[in-house]
């Protein structure tokens, strides 16, 4: 009955473009915590929900295609921010304005990167492209790892991901990044993993990692976020990484780290 229920997970509607790691690992910790399977299946579906959330519905991901192909014409900025704007991530990060100036700022200390690895990337890959910076996503979602590859495949853009788990293994590339980005991402792997914050900083292979946090609730109060994640950040700084500069945008907090 629990490897029916599982099938019927991966198989689902809600849940079908998970990385289908991400829903054996999810299943597999949640049968260690309830002994009938329909609590496991509530239990993981919940899980799922929170970590995936409503980044990017279907129709959402349809109309990206559509905007890329109009942005493609004549590779204006108005287009690539309604491309952006379909994607909850990257939506909070604009105006383009606003978006531009934060990776000037990043870039201002890190150095203009020939290469960055983006995890948990979303559709920030296609910003980065169109501004001519080499970017390898990895990402959760199939959809926005689709929206990637084909702005790659159909547009030539320097950009690539794949979808995998960050918390299963072989899911963070190997190879040598100026930068790597992880955006609103540590705490929700700390939750998941006791330790996997600084594994997973520890296992990434780039010059510069750049960790950023969120200010505010989806409601917009700030409630002391910035604070907490001061001192989160403090207390998960893994040994031999220093934080080089820090700054905080509307409604996000970033650090620079360096090896």
């Amino acid at each position: 009955m629990s490897n029916e229920l599982l099938d019927k997970l991966l198989r689902s509607k809600n849940y079908r473009d998970i990385c289908p790691d991400t829903v054996r690992r999810v299943w597999a910790e949640c049968e260690k915590r309830y002994k009938k399977a329909k609590d496991v299946d509530k239990a993981a579906r919940e899980a799922l929900h929170g970590i995936s959330g409503a980044f990017m519905t279907p129709q959402e991901a349809r109309q990206l295609a559509y905007d890329m192909q109009a942005w493609h014409i004549d590779k204006a900025d108005p287009g690539l921010e309604r491309m952006l704007s379909r994607h909850a991530s990257t939506r909070e990060r604009l105006p383009l304005s606003d978006m531009d100036a934060t990776f000037r700022r990043i870039f201002a200390a890190t150095g203009k990167p020939r290469s960055v690895l983006d995890l948990a990337c979303g559709i920030n890959p296609l910003y980065l492209g169109a501004r001519g910076i080499e970017t390898v996503g990895v990402d959760i979602s199939g959809a926005a790892v689709y929206a990637v590859n084909c702005f790659h495949e159909s547009y030539r853009m320097p950009v690539s991901a794949r979808c995998a788990d960050l918390l299963c293994p072989g899911a963070i590339p190997g190879e040598r990044f100026d930068v790597a980005l992880l955006f609103k991402l540590l705490p929700l792997l700390e939750r998941q993993e006791n330790g996997g914050a600084a594994r997973i900083m520890n296992t990434v292979n780039a010059r510069h990692i750049i960790v950023s946090f969120p200010t505010r609730t989806l409601g917009g109060r700030s409630v002391g976020m910035a604070g907490n994640y001061t001192r989160w950040m403090e207390a998960h700084l893994p040994k031999g990484m220093d934080i080089s500069d820090q700054f905080e945008t509307r409604n996000e907090l970033y650090y620079i780290v360096a090896r």
